[in-house]
């Protein structure tokens, strides 16, 4: 397929909070979004390339070999995720910056008039990268676990107080918020006032994703399985409803360590 035009008709597009994936430092990039493997093309090494310009350090999926400060606090980790969106006329790439709950914090998009596949997407990503912010973090305390206690990190990677964040209103805790069903482990962080996860030190993606309904204390609750369900708070506990087989419910009690 021949190459219609050589110069690049693109109009770069931002979320609305793009410049928010600067508070981040690390970032991991996925290996597949949709049918789009990010290594086809050479595609992944010009994302890495770009974010490591813009001072991001770029860390593998598996956080096993993640440093201590992203495997002890994987909400201060971002996933990049390459899709293609191409339509019939133009090679179309979009980027986007996940955080640990799966909510997109940013997205930047690159269109090509170039028509053959390679070149066209590389073009493509390469405009979508334009205006990747620079990161500029809060560096992530390590947290240091011991038999009865943990520090706690914040949600976000932004400095915080022992109540509320000055600037974005996120409730952090000076303390470790562990809780236990009796086989699972699992630190309790805030995203914001009314939206909190339980998630594993050791795995990035949250076990519960705990969003307040409009009774107080009374949650709907998104499952790692990707169930919905509710919970609620009971005497310091942490309740979710989990469905039998036969379509009723039995409560899963996480009690704090």
């Amino acid at each position: 397929m021949k190459k219609i035009l050589q110069l690049s008709f693109i109009i770069p597009f931002a979320a609305v909070y793009g410049q928010n994936i600067s508070n981040y430092e690390y970032v991991s990039v996925a290996s597949k979004t949709g049918n789009l493997e990010s290594g086809k093309y050479g595609l992944s090494g010009i994302l890495n390339s770009k974010l490591k310009a813009a001072k991001y350090e770029i860390i593998s999926e598996s956080n096993e070999s993640w440093p201590d400060a992203a495997k002890n606090n994987p909400c201060g980790v971002l996933k990049a995720e390459i899709e293609d969106t191409s339509t019939f006329l133009k090679n179309k790439i979009q980027v986007n910056f996940k955080d640990c709950s799966g909510k997109t914090v940013a997205s930047f998009e690159g269109k090509s008039n170039i028509k053959e596949y390679e070149p066209g997407f590389k073009d493509a990503l390469n405009v979508a990268l334009r205006n990747l912010p620079a990161s500029n973090p809060e560096k992530l305390a390590v947290i240091n676990e011991t038999p009865k206690q943990n520090v706690a990190i914040a949600a976000e990677p932004v400095k915080s107080t022992s109540s509320q964040t000055q600037k974005s209103n996120v409730k952090t805790e000076s303390k470790a918020q562990t809780f236990s069903n009796g086989t699972l482990n699992l630190n309790r962080i805030y995203i914001s006032e009314n939206q909190f996860i339980l998630v594993s030190p050791n795995n990035s993606t949250p076990y519960a994703i705990f969003k307040e309904s409009t009774k107080k204390e009374v949650y709907r609750i998104q499952l790692h399985d990707g169930s919905q369900t509710l919970g609620y708070l009971e005497d310091g506990n942490i309740i979710i409803e989990v469905a039998n087989n036969d379509g009723s419910f039995k409560k899963e009690i996480f009690t704090q360590k």
